[in-house]
């Protein structure tokens, strides 16, 4: 409960504190309005996000929108609903946005009103917008949670900040004088003059995840809700010998460097984060980690992509690649859906995939859905300028470039890779580096019925035609595997070389965009590039022992459903 104002409400910290219902959704939807509907509550916000939930039931996942919303967005009020009659049926939301900008910290008596046929947005007992583009029965999804202080579907959870009291749901559509009543009755406090935001608990806003790991160190991310001094405790067991601290302008998005490790050895480490203002001090769990492999051992790692705007596929995916304990962790690119809202970073990829980044470093690059947005290189600890880098693990080089941007030969990015590419030939010849892999967001070869070319009425580009030049150098420089994301599929070519497949030598281009995006499929042609493809959500699992590698490729459920071995091959001529 909160008092500050002397009144009897109840606040919300923005991170995990909401409500929802625990009845389940087919029970509880019969208790749920069907004809007509008022939501109505009394809201005071400490922050706006571009969408926000006082109360909902419903699901907005692309196509398929169903359900109501009494909430706002980044300046007003809002109130959003889908009728059985609009869109024939096949549910189309209507957002109904207000006009009376929203003060944080202020009181706002807030009302949603359907009768079948007119949708009514009431602020402060006045109209404040209506539409008539919605009409028929609600249109319910077939699965759903009703939340209090939170927007929450699917794969959306954007928890409200500020407080709530006199929450209500009605069977019947409220008319004007009804609500102007219900204003009238608690008027005062719309009166009072805005509240400071009160703050909230000290805890970890995104929690402790692992990056960049080497022989001898690796990097301990965290994000805290308030500007804090970090410690790391590490040591070779949990009762740790050692403590790192962070040295960083920025207090809440915090880096810390553990080195001087042990190669290929188990660490543990704990977080502790201490309020720069009130001294409160949090604690994360004893975690674990380990140091990368020297080049004469095995290791393992795992790929996802497209994890984007799907905390529960993305999160079951990182359950089931964290089962098979990999030493790290790929992503091609799509973190998120909106690289600009932080939200998204916060709530969907960072808390669905902890349990597995908080024990395994993980290496993305930027997919177009990023944006390029800020938030990544806050939270990325990669090496500059961290749009591409590189790092070494076991007997392989990896390369990590951004395709968003021009990788033709006369680009930046372009020529980076064929110098470190060429330096690496001495590397390889004396038997250090093995193995050479690359990844980057959009495919060089792709059988997707619509992405570069209706196949299903004409013809394709196979891929991004803008990457195809990059094919040469992996030709010229025998790359091994290149790992690629964007089409919501997966997809496995034969040995690639000139364009062409081949059995002796060459390149194998992998999509691998089944981490949580809406599912693609491939078109009616089959080109000649394509060893095997599959529409489903999934992650790859890639084991090296010196010149053997395992391919594993699991779905959803873990089943396996696709293997390859490659032997390296030695002595193979290159490209003239």
């Amino acid at each position: 409960m909160d008092d500050s104002d002397g009144l009897n409400a109840i606040r919300l910290e923005g991170t995990r504190s909401f409500f929802v219902a625990e009845q389940p959704w087919p029970e509880l939807q019969k208790k749920l309005p069907e004809e007509a509907i008022t939501i109505a509550a009394w809201v005071s916000l400490d922050e706006l996000t571009q969408y926000g939930g006082i109360v909902s039931a419903l699901q907005d996942n692309g196509d398929s929108e169903q359900g109501w919303v009494l909430g706002y967005n980044n300046q007003t009020f809002s109130f959003g609903l889908s009728s059985q009659e609009a869109d024939d049926g096949n549910g189309k939301m209507t957002y109904l946005e207000g006009t009376t900008e929203v003060t944080l910290g202020k009181w706002y008596h807030v009302a949603g009103v359907y009768d079948g046929e007119t949708m009514q947005l009431w602020v402060n007992g006045k109209l404040d917008a209506e539409t008539g583009d919605q009409g028929g029965p609600i249109l319910y999804p077939k699965k759903a949670d009703l939340a209090v202080g939170a927007y929450l579907d699917r794969n959306e959870t954007i928890p409200m900040s500020g407080r709530l009291a006199k929450v209500a749901v009605y069977d019947l559509a409220a008319k004007p004088a009804w609500i102007a009543h219900d204003f009238e009755h608690q008027e005062a406090w719309a009166e009072l003059p805005p509240t400071a935001k009160k703050k909230a608990p000290l805890d970890f806003m995104v929690a402790p995840f692992l990056q960049y790991a080497t022989t001898d160190s690796i990097r301990v991310v965290c994000e805290t809700n308030a500007e804090c001094e970090v410690s790391v405790r590490f040591g070779e067991t949990a009762d740790f010998d050692r403590e790192s601290t962070v040295a960083s302008d920025d207090k809440r998005i915090h880096s810390a460097l553990l080195d001087g490790l042990t190669p290929e050895t188990g660490h543990y480490y704990q977080v502790t984060a201490t309020d720069l203002e009130t001294q409160a001090s949090v604690q994360s769990e004893v975690l674990s980690f380990q140091t990368a492999s020297l080049p004469e051992t095995p290791y393992a790692f795992a790929v996802i992509s497209d994890t984007q705007g799907n905390p529960a596929v993305s999160g079951k995916v990182g359950e089931l690649a964290w089962g098979l304990r990999p030493n790290f962790l790929v992503v091609p690119g799509d973190l998120v859906s909106t690289g600009t809202i932080k939200n998204e970073w916060v709530y969907q990829f960072f808390s669905s995939m902890n349990p597995l980044i908080s024990r395994v470093p993980f290496y993305p690059v930027l997919g177009n859905h990023e944006r390029n947005a800020d938030h990544y290189y806050r939270y990325m600890d990669l090496p500059a300028p961290e749009y591409y880098y590189s790092f070494r693990y076991g007997n392989a080089a990896f390369f990590m470039l951004d395709s968003n941007k021009e990788m033709g030969p006369d680009s930046e990015q372009y020529q980076w890779l064929e110098k470190q590419l060429a330096a690496l030939e001495t590397e390889k010849a004396d038997g250090k580096v093995v193995w050479t892999f690359v990844s980057f967001h959009h495919p060089a070869y792709s059988s997707d019925e619509n992405d570069y070319g209706d196949l299903w009425k004409g013809k394709s580009k196979w891929g991004d035609l803008r990457i195809r030049p990059m094919t040469k150098l992996f030709d010229r420089f025998a790359v091994d595997i290149v790992w690629n994301g964007h089409i919501h599929s997966y997809e496995r070519t034969w040995k690639m070389h000139n364009e062409k497949p081949q059995n002796d030598r060459g390149t194998i281009y992998m999509i691998t965009g089944g981490g949580g995006g809406g599912l693609e499929q491939a078109g009616p042609i089959r080109p000649p590039f394509q060893q095997t493809v599959r529409r489903g959500h999934h992650f790859v699992y890639v084991a090296v022992n010196g010149k053997e590698l395992q391919l594993k490729s699991y779905d959803l459920e873990g089943q396996l459903f696709d293997t390859v071995s490659v032997t390296k091959q030695t002595g193979v001529p290159k490209q003239e």
